[in-house]
C-alpha cells in the first residue's frame, strides 16, 4: 500500500515537472517573438498657445474617469483642464484629444497632456479598447475603435470643464493617427486632425503583394498584459504562420484583414481639415497607400520624410522645420489667422541622402511641391543584364535568358520555428540558406533624385506552387559604403509550378538623393533582411519568407525595375558605361580549316579586348586579339590548318564582359 502510494505520488510529481517544463518552454518561445517595446511610438509635438501667457498662472486639474460606451464597455479616460476660465477665451479653451499608438495606454501620454494643458488647452486622452485599463477586446485598429472615439468626442462636446466644443483637435500616430482619420471619414465633426504614420489602406499595406510583414505578426502577438484581442484577431497569427507554405489560411487573412479597417472608399466623405505626415521608412505602412488617396477633397497639408515611429529615421533639421509646419497649419485652420496657407505648397517632403550620421541614420534634404508627384519625375527602366551582371538602360539578350536563385529550406522547417529563432543562430542557418543576386548600375555623374514608388516588372518561373521574390535597392558610394534605400516584395500564393508568368510589383514609396559617383544596386533575395534594418527589426526580415524548397527563375530580357527619377537622362551615367558587347557564333561552323569570328564593341568603349582559342582540355592554343579597341564591329579569321579535327572554344573579354562559344573543326 505504501509502495503504491509512493509510486502514485512520484508519478504525479514527475507529471507536474513535465507540465511545468512544457509551460516554461512555451512561455520562452512566446517571449522570443515578443514585439519590441514602443513598437509604434510617435513623438507628440506641443501645439502653440492661442494667446500670450497671462501673469496669473492657473492650476491644471487632472481627472481620471471611465466612459461607458454603446456595448457597456468601460473606457479608461483622463482630462486635464485649467481650474479657471480665461477672459480672452469667452467660448472656452481649445480642446486637444491625444490618441496613443497600438499596444500602449493613456498613461504614456499623461506628461504630454499635462504639458499641453499648461498652454491654455483642455486636453483629453484615453486607453483604446482592449489596451491599458479599458475594457473590451481589440479588433486591431478598426471601425469598432473609431466608433469608440466618436462617442468620446460626443461626450467631450457636452463636458462642462471649460472647453470650446467648436475647437476640438485630435492628434496621434499609427493607431492614434488612424482612428481619428477613419472616424472623420465616417461623419465625425471636429475642427482638425493631425494624422501621422497611417493611411486609408493601412491594413492592406501590412500584407501587400501577397507578403505578410513582420510588424503585422508583432502587432497581433502582444501578450494579454499589453493587448487583449477578439477571436478573429487571435486567429490571425495562426493564419500567418501557415502562410510559409501554400495553404488556404492566406485567403482568410486576405479577406478579414482589410475588413472594417481600410477606409479608402470613405475618405471622399471627410470634411475635417487634416495635417498628414508619413515616414518614408515606415516598417508598418507603405506611404504609397496614402499617396493613392490623392487628390483629397478636404483642406489638407502633407509631409513625407523623417517622422519618429515605425522605425523611421529622424532628423534634427527636419524636427526644427516641423514645428513651424504644425504651427502654421494650426493657426490657419483652428484660429483663422490668415497666413496665406492655402496658396502655398501642400506637399512637403524630405529626401534621404549621404552622409550617414553619427547616430546611424540618413541625412535629409527638404523640398516641397504644389502637385504630387513633383514635376519632372519620370519612370526610368533599369534592365537586369545577365551577361555582365549589371543594370542597364536597355534590354539585352534572348527571351530565354534566365538567372536562378534557390530558396534552400530544409523539409519540415516551419515559419513559426524560424520566427521564434528571430531568423538567426546555428539551427536557423542549418535549415534556411539566404541567397542573393546582385546587380549594379554604373556610377552616376551627378546627384540623382528618386521620388515616388519603384516598380518591378518581373518575368519569372518556379518549380514549386508558391514562390517569393524580394528586391532591395541600395546606394553604393565610390568608397564601397553601402546602405539600404528601399524595397519591393512579392509572393505568388496562387502559382502553378513551372508556369512562366509576368507581374508588375509596386514597392515602398520613397524619396532619396543619390550622390555623384555612387551606384544603384539591386539585390534579389529569398530573405528580405538587411544590416540597416537591425535597429528596428533586429535579425528579423521585413516580410516573412516562403518555407518551401524551390528554384526560382528570373527571365532577364524582360525583367526591369522602374524608378521615379527627377530630370534623369542617360547622361547621368559616366560615359561609356552601358556596355553592349556582342559575340557572334563563328561562320562557317563546322569549318575546314578557316572560320570567321565577329564581335561588336559598344559606343564610347575604349579598353583592352582579348579573343583567345582553347582546345577541349581548356588549354589556350591561339591568341587572336590582345589590344585596346574602340567602338565598332570586328571580324577576325582563324586558320586551323595545323590543328586536328575536334571541338574548340573561343573566348572574348572586354571590360566586365566575358563570353565563351563552341565551334567544330572537321577535316
Amino acid at each position: 500500500m505504501k509502495n503504491f502510494s509512493y509510486s502514485k505520488i512520484f508519478k504525479f510529481q514527475i507529471l507536474q515537472i513535465l507540465i511545468a517544463v512544457l509551460l516554461f518552454s512555451s512561455i520562452n518561445l512566446q517571449a522570443q517573438n515578443r514585439p519590441p517595446k514602443k513598437l509604434d511610438s510617435y513623438e507628440f509635438k506641443l501645439l502653440p498657445s492661442p494667446l500670450p501667457q497671462t501673469d496669473d498662472p492657473y492650476i491644471v486639474i487632472k481627472n481620471d474617469f471611465f466612459l461607458t460606451l454603446r456595448d457597456n464597455m468601460k473606457m479608461d479616460c483622463s482630462k486635464f483642464y485649467p481650474n479657471v476660465g480665461n477672459i480672452y477665451l469667452p467660448n472656452g479653451y481649445p480642446v486637444v484629444v491625444m490618441v496613443h499608438g497600438y499596444g500602449d495606454r493613456k498613461e504614456t501620454l499623461e506628461n504630454f497632456a499635462f504639458a499641453q494643458s499648461q498652454y491654455n488647452y483642455v486636453v483629453y486622452t484615453y486607453s483604446v479598447r482592449g489596451q491599458g485599463n479599458s475594457e473590451g477586446l481589440s479588433n486591431l485598429i478598426s471601425m469598432t475603435e473609431a466608433e469608440d472615439l466618436m462617442e468620446f468626442v460626443n461626450y467631450i462636446k457636452v463636458d462642462n470643464v471649460g472647453g470650446d466644443s467648436s475647437k476640438i483637435m485630435i492628434m496621434g500616430g499609427s493607431q492614434g493617427g488612424t482612428l481619428p482619420y477613419m472616424a472623420a471619414s465616417n461623419g465625425m465633426n471636429v475642427a482638425g486632425i493631425i494624422s501621422a504614420l497611417s493611411s486609408p489602406k493601412f491594413a492592406s499595406s501590412w500584407m501587400e503583394n501577397g507578403c505578410a510583414k513582420m510588424t503585422l505578426l508583432w502587432s497581433i502577438e502582444y501578450t494579454p498584459d499589453t493587448v487583449r484581442y477578439n477571436s478573429t484577431v487571435n486567429a490571425m497569427s495562426d493564419w500567418i504562420y501557415a502562410s510559409g507554405v501554400k495553404s488556404d489560411k492566406w485567403d482568410s487573412l486576405e479577406y478579414y484583414m482589410p475588413l472594417g479597417r481600410d477606409f479608402m472608399d470613405k475618405v471622399q466623405y471627410n470634411q475635417v481639415p487634416i495635417l498628414i505626415e508619413n515616414s518614408w521608412q515606415d516598417y508598418f505602412f507603405n506611404a504609397r497607400n496614402g499617396i493613392e488617396s490623392l487628390p483629397l477633397q478636404f483642406p489638407f497639408r502633407i509631409y513625407f520624410g523623417a517622422v519618429m515611429g515605425h522605425g523611421g529615421d529622424i532628423s534634427e533639421s527636419e524636427n526644427q522645420w516641423h514645428m513651424n509646419f504644425f504651427n502654421e497649419w494650426f493657426y490657419y485652420y483652428i484660429w483663422g489667422i490668415d497666413n496665406n496657407l492655402p496658396n502655398r505648397p501642400k506637399f512637403h517632403y524630405a529626401l534621404t541622402t549621404y552622409p550617414w550620421t553619427t547616430n546611424g541614420m540618413w541625412s535629409f534634404v527638404h523640398d516641397s511641391s504644389s502637385v504630387w508627384p513633383p514635376e519632372n519625375v519620370n519612370g526610368i527602366k533599369f534592365y537586369i543584364n545577365k551577361k555582365n551582371k549589371k543594370l542597364s538602360l536597355t534590354s539585352s539578350g534572348k527571351d530565354k535568358d534566365q538567372v536562378n536563385f534557390k530558396n534552400d529550406v530544409k523539409k519540415n522547417y516551419t515559419l513559426q520555428t524560424a520566427v521564434y529563432s528571430e531568423f538567426t543562430g546555428s539551427e536557423f542557418n542549418k535549415n534556411f540558406k539566404k541567397k542573393e543576386l546582385v546587380y549594379d548600375t554604373e556610377p552616376f555623374t551627378s546627384e540623382v533624385q528618386l521620388i515616388g514608388t519603384p516598380k518591378v516588372h518581373l518575368d519569372y518561373e518556379s518549380d514549386k506552387d508558391i514562390c517569393q521574390y524580394n528586391f532591395q535597392i541600395y546606394e553604393v558610394k565610390a568608397d564601397n559604403t553601402i546602405h539600404l534605400i528601399n524595397r519591393a516584395n512579392y509572393t505568388d500564393r496562387y502559382y502553378t509550378k513551372k508556369d512562366r508568368r509576368t507581374k508588375d510589383i509596386e514597392g515602398l514609396s520613397f524619396a532619396h538623393q543619390f550622390s555623384a559617383g555612387s551606384k544603384l544596386r539591386l539585390i534579389v533575395t529569398n530573405l528580405d533582411t538587411s544590416p540597416d534594418d537591425f535597429d528596428f527589426l533586429n535579425t528579423n526580415p521585413h516580410v516573412l519568407p516562403v518555407m518551401e524548397k524551390s528554384t526560382n527563375k528570373i527571365y532577364t530580357k524582360n525583367t526591369y525595375i522602374e524608378l521615379p527619377l527627377k530630370g534623369f537622362t542617360s547622361d547621368y551615367f559616366i560615359a561609356g558605361n552601358e556596355p553592349e558587347v556582342k559575340l557572334y557564333q563563328n561562320y562557317p561552323n563546322p569549318f575546314n580549316p578557316t572560320t570567321n569570328i565577329k564581335f561588336e564593341i559598344p559606343k564610347d568603349y575604349n579598353g583592352l579586348v582579348t579573343l583567345n582559342i582553347y582546345d577541349i582540355t581548356g588549354r589556350e592554343i591561339a591568341k587572336l586579339v590582345n589590344q585596346n579597341l574602340t567602338t565598332g564591329q570586328y571580324n577576325v579569321s582563324w586558320n586551323a590548318n595545323n590543328f586536328a579535327t575536334g571541338i574548340y572554344f573561343y573566348k572574348l573579354d572586354a571590360g566586365d564582359f566575358s563570353e565563351v562559344k563552341r565551334m567544330i573543326l572537321i577535316k
